[in-house]
């Protein structure tokens, strides 16, 4: 059965790299990612997130995003031609093809982003092609589901930090936005919007998973949710490796497929941001999963589309060609 290669909606490892100093290029045992488990794991292309911790914010929210920025294009340029930073759907369906791992800049909050979108315009030129407007945290676009969630929507410069991103074709990613912003983006956006790592509140109600209504309004935008391997976000109120099983992960693929379809599904592992199962421990198990969707009755249609299709297909209805 051919289902491979992978697009994963979401790992932090460029803060990895950043933290620990270890390099993408070598296998590691530190961390989820590197280029050597990658390949082991058929994991083709990823969306590369770009955060900044608490405690720079705000002086150095633009320092620290450049200098995520930077170290992604640094590991790019060393790495011979085996990693790409990928602006287009054509040049990372030919990274695909020739086993090149497609590296999609995004944004895990806009804090490094001024009001008159100077520093979005100029990311964009750098490849930035994905952004969540926050972290969990309020900022001057929106507020997100931490602990500071007062319940407000999108603030005005939030609503034409939307517009903006669907004009250049920059896909907006609503993991993180708080309800009240979730359905602002929705309201706001002309152009598909993701979910890049969430789960099922009807599974496992915490407030960083979708609601079922949530769901469906995604898949009406011709979106989808990418499945966060993060295990308190399968079970509720796991925190250990072993408290959750591939089965677990499944039933959220599951729940989302019986709702809206199969077109409205990938994977989004968090990888290097969260804690993973014990069965999908690093980005080298990554086929553990697709195989045991197999067995669990997916056909080939259905892996290629969960596992890379579907978000193809969103890249494509937002980039520009």
């Amino acid at each position: 059965m051919d289902w491979g290669p992978i697009i994963d909606g979401h790992s932090d490892f460029v803060l990895s790299l950043l933290e620990t100093g270890r390099d993408f290029l070598v296998e590691s045992h530190e961390g989820h990612v590197d280029l050597p488990r990658a390949q082991r794991g058929r994991l083709g292309a990823m969306l590369s997130a770009v955060f900044v911790r608490n405690e720079y914010l705000p002086a150095q929210a633009l320092a620290r995003t450049m200098r995520g920025v930077d170290r992604l294009r640094a590991t790019v340029a060393r790495s011979r031609g085996a990693m790409e930073i990928v602006t287009d759907v054509d040049q990372l369906e030919r990274c695909l093809d020739r086993g090149v791992f497609g590296a999609i800049l995004h944004f895990e909050g806009a804090e490094a982003i001024d009001a008159e979108f100077a520093v979005l315009r100029l990311s964009y030129d750098l490849g930035l092609r994905s952004l969540g407007l926050t972290w969990s945290r309020p900022n001057i676009f929106a507020e997100g589901v931490g602990p500071e969630n007062r319940g407000g929507g999108l603030t005005t410069l939030g609503r034409g930090l939307v517009r903006a991103c669907n004009e250049m074709g920059i896909l907006i990613d609503v993991s993180h936005l708080n309800d009240a912003g979730f359905w602002d983006v929705l309201e706001e956006s002309t152009r598909p919007v993701v979910a890049s790592h969430s789960n099922c509140r009807a599974l496992c109600a915490v407030e960083r998973n979708l609601t079922d209504d949530q769901i469906r309004a995604l898949a009406e935008k011709d979106g989808l949710v990418g499945i966060n391997f993060h295990v308190g976000f399968i079970r509720e109120g796991a925190e250990r490796p072993s408290d959750v099983t591939l089965d677990d992960v499944i039933a959220h693929i599951d729940h989302i497929v019986q709702l809206v379809g199969v077109d409205h599904v990938g994977f989004g592992s968090d990888f290097d941001g969260a804690t993973m199962p014990a069965e999908l421990a690093d980005a080298a198990q990554l086929p553990r999963l697709v195989e045991a969707l197999a067995r669990h009755g997916y056909d080939e249609q259905a892996l290629r589309k969960i596992s890379r299709d579907n978000w193809l297909r969103v890249f494509r209805a937002v980039w520009r060609s």
